[in-house]
């Protein structure tokens, strides 16, 4: 055998697990057919001088004990806590903002609704008990929706776990607020691939779960040099370990010899073998592309073709030449490091999602921009800004002609819309770039540009993600193990799919004494 682990894509998950595979002492090689690592954490130099994150752009949810391990601290990671996180002006002026002191946020709910105000500090305990109720499952394989259920109801809080799998977003909300605009506020749901789908707050809950721990730490923010940097210090970390990390090496396919995966055949023909095989790549491209068919049953590939992927979103990347003058909070203030949130109500998400699924761009979709170069000035040239708007929702499965088609008139729309709560918005643009959904699948490999791989809806989480049959990091096909996004917990820029898959490899490793199989090279297969 050439390797003990072969991993198939350097975005973040498949560095983590290649920096723990090594630590344990395996040879391991990761694979990625880009010219740097990263996946869909990069930083890229989009127009002369500025910098951008392109996909991820926010440092929110690793997970503590991978930081530690990785010692990515010490490597140079520095991260710029936002506070407040979250500003959301609304077209008449009004606004709320929420800090990281709770009294605050209080202060500016009470502005609107003095019941939500006070409504407000049950709201956080109710997702602080939510990230107890799924902490536990973080690192390890995930449990049946049924075995969570079990047991959460042996516990103080199995009225929250009932919520998290049966209740909606706008059902909570309605339970503790009274206010359509907090309610627009709190209402972000585009993590879980509808706007108000059954147990998509589980999600949420895995996100408060790490998110406080990360907070914990001072440690939630924009990282210094963009996501990028982080990625950088990952593949670092990797090799001081004692990976060996290959970029622009592209993997045509699996290899597969006596009917289990046995290394991979790159783009160029040649074929190297391995103990294990581990995809960063999401399920769909993983398993119906680079597998060849008849190594996997014909009812299991049905499944993976019909997975849910239908979330869609993108980005508008603008260079500008100063901030933005809020309407609602005008000049110079806290305002600017913050998330901005356009959103004027529930109402306003649910058009833009059904929009967005009948194949339109919405008409008036819900954006979030941020601005990390008010803290990161490594990001642009002095006097001058990175903007990043986060726009929820984008149609799928358009082909890139459809998107070219409409690039100008989106992009002048999106940066109409902005102006209706800062008028200055079109004056300080002097570039933009429009990130979609075919530059998210061509740029990051993934599936329709679904940036969690699969959606994060009730069917395609714990125990059922993204497969009943492989949701513990094993595939049906010995030998293959999926590592990315589209295993438990989710999405975001975790890092804990790659570490589960990577103990779950190091103990089938360990239970099986390594083969000798033959280099017989596979079919026809198409580059990851």
């Amino acid at each position: 055998m050439d390797y003990d682990a072969i991993i198939i894509g350097c975005g973040h998950n498949g560095l983590v697990a290649a920096f723990y595979l090594a630590r344990a002492g395996l040879r391991v090689l990761a694979l990625e057919r880009g010219p740097k690592v990263g996946g869909a954490a990069t930083t890229d130099e989009l127009f002369p001088g500025i910098h951008f994150s392109t996909c991820a752009h926010s440092f929110v949810l690793f997970h503590p004990r991978i930081l530690d391990d990785m010692r990515l601290v010490d490597l140079g990671l520095r991260v710029f806590r936002r506070d407040p996180p979250q500003f959301h002006p609304f077209a008449d002026g009004e606004h709320l903002l929420a800090w990281n002191d709770l009294e605050r946020t209080r202060e500016s709910i009470a502005r609107v609704s003095r019941h939500d105000a006070e409504a407000y500090d049950h709201y956080v305990k109710f997702w602080e008990d939510a990230a107890q109720l799924f902490d536990p499952y973080l690192l390890r394989a995930p449990p049946t929706l049924g075995d969570f259920l079990r047991t959460a109801e042996e516990g103080p809080h199995a009225s929250i776990a009932h919520t998290l799998i049966t209740g909606t977003r706008r059902q909570l909300l309605d339970d503790y607020f009274e206010s359509p605009r907090v309610k627009a506020s709190l209402g972000t749901t585009f993590d879980a691939g509808t706007t108000d789908n059954a147990g998509g707050l589980l999600y949420f809950a895995f996100a408060a779960a790490l998110s406080s721990r990360l907070g914990q730490r001072g440690l939630v923010g924009f990282p210094q040099g963009g996501m990028g940097a982080v990625t950088r210090l990952l593949r670092q970390a990797a090799e001081r370990a004692g990976a060996e990390v290959r970029t622009s090496a592209p993997v045509a396919g699996v290899h597969v010899a006596d009917g289990r995966a046995r290394g991979v055949v790159l783009a160029d023909g040649t074929v190297l073998t391995a103990r294990a095989v581990l995809s960063n790549a999401d399920p769909q491209r993983t398993l119906a592309h680079l597998v060849p068919p008849e190594q996997l049953p014909e009812p299991f590939l049905r499944s993976v073709r019909r997975l849910r992927i239908n979330a869609g979103y993108l980005k508008l990347h603008c260079a500008t030449t100063g901030l933005p003058d809020w309407r609602a909070l005008p000049g110079d203030g806290p305002q600017h490091g913050a998330n901005v949130r356009i959103c004027e109500s529930l109402e306003h998400i649910d058009l833009a999602w059904n929009q967005a699924r009948a194949g339109r761009m919405p008409s008036e979709p819900v954006l979030g921009l941020v601005c990390p170069s008010v803290y990161d000035r490594s990001a642009a040239p002095p006097g001058h800004h990175t903007i990043s708007i986060w726009v929820e929702y984008a149609p799928v499965g358009l082909p890139p002609a459809a998107w070219e088609a409409q690039r100008a008139r989106i992009t002048d729309a999106l940066i109409v819309q902005v102006a209706r709560y800062a008028p200055n918005f079109p004056d300080i643009v002097s570039d933009a770039y429009l990130h979609g959904p075919p530059e998210i699948e061509a740029r990051a490999g993934m599936t329709r540009g679904n940036m969690h791989h699969v959606d994060m809806t009730i069917d395609q989480m714990l125990g059922a993600r993204p497969l009943p049959d492989c949701a513990a990091y094993r595939t049906p096909l010995d030998g293959l193990y999926l590592c990315g996004s589209g295993c438990h917990p989710g999405g975001g820029v975790s890092g804990v799919p790659g570490r589960n898959a990577a103990e779950t490899v190091i103990r089938d490793l360990n239970a099986v004494p390594a083969a000798r199989p033959s280099r017989a090279t596979i079919g026809a297969a198409r580059p990851a």
